[in-house]
């Protein structure tokens, strides 16, 4: 597995602007380890009680508009994660923790020194980096199916981790489809079980905001990070009845140590499952509660 390079402000692109607004203080740190912790939730243990939450779990956090596929990383664009705003120590931990959890889901990693598209920018003034960023690129944040910005307020709120994602379309052989028309051809020639042209991820930004982290440890946040990023998925959905690292921030304060296997069967069934597969939803239930059911 490559080891990704670490950015300590922001990639480039963000120059002084992340520095400038940099945590610190970053959550309470851990010793790292050498393997990928996860941790055991109790759950239900009646099959049929399983079926049921497992079903509710993913209806609640997949995004997956209509038959188009739940966006992950590709081939086309394998994941390159990047951290800012950390001691380099710190970071590299973070950065480590967050490519183990990839290579063991199956995610594509890119090969080192690669283009960075999973920012991790952990800073104590999230509204500072975003409308920096903005600034510096008025294109990141850009999305042609957020009709009044309902998406940009939502990331813009006072979330713990504000997540942005940004998406590509691709035909079955990988070639870019750029516009709504060509979709609007390849999706007339799909047939009933398959697409012939799916939603990959292309970057996701992750803003951890420092004032919200106390009690949280360096690895909580890095499981944390990879459960949101390595998938399109609404990281504020109401999960509290299921065993996840999502509810990590929840009013509890009791959240996950780790990785649950909840959240491993979920993010393993994401990469098994066929992107073209119009019942790609009913597959990854199927197989996490494979996993998971008694």
């Amino acid at each position: 597995m490559a080891v990704h390079a670490i950015i300590l402000v922001a990639a480039g692109m963000l120059a002084g602007s992340i520095a400038s607004a940099a945590a610190d203080t970053p959550p309470a740190p851990e010793p790292p380890e050498a393997h990928i912790d996860t941790t055991t939730v109790e759950a239900p243990r009646d099959r049929a009680a399983v079926e049921r939450q497992v079903r509710t779990f993913v209806n609640a956090i997949a995004v997956k508009p209509g038959d188009e596929s739940l966006a992950r990383w590709q081939n086309q664009i394998p994941l390159c994660p990047l951290v800012a705003g950390m001691p380099k120590a710190d970071g590299e931990y973070i950065l480590s923790r967050v490519s183990k959890i990839a290579t063991a889901a199956g995610a594509p990693l890119a090969p080192a020194n690669c283009k960075g598209n999973f920012f991790i920018v952990v800073t104590s003034d999230p509204e500072g980096v975003i409308k920096a960023w903005s600034k510096r690129d008025v294109r990141i944040f850009g999305d042609e199916t957020d009709q009044g910005g309902t998406k940009i307020r939502e990331f813009q709120s006072s979330s713990p981790v504000r997540v942005w994602y940004n998406t590509e379309f691709y035909q079955i052989d990988g070639t870019p489809l750029g516009n709504t028309e060509g979709r609007t051809a390849q999706a007339a020639r799909a047939t009933r079980l398959e697409t012939n042209n799916y939603r990959a991820l292309s970057s996701v930004i992750a803003i951890v905001d420092t004032r919200r982290m106390k009690n949280v440890s360096f690895g909580q946040v890095a499981a944390y990070v990879a459960m949101v990023g390595l998938a399109q998925i609404r990281p504020d959905a109401n999960v509290a009845e299921a065993p996840t690292i999502l509810n990590l921030f929840d009013a509890s304060g009791k959240g996950p140590p780790a990785l649950t296997s909840w959240d491993e069967s979920f993010l393993k069934a994401v990469y098994q499952t066929r992107i073209t597969d119009k019942a790609q939803m009913a597959e990854i239930k199927t197989a996490m509660v494979q996993d998971v059911a008694p």
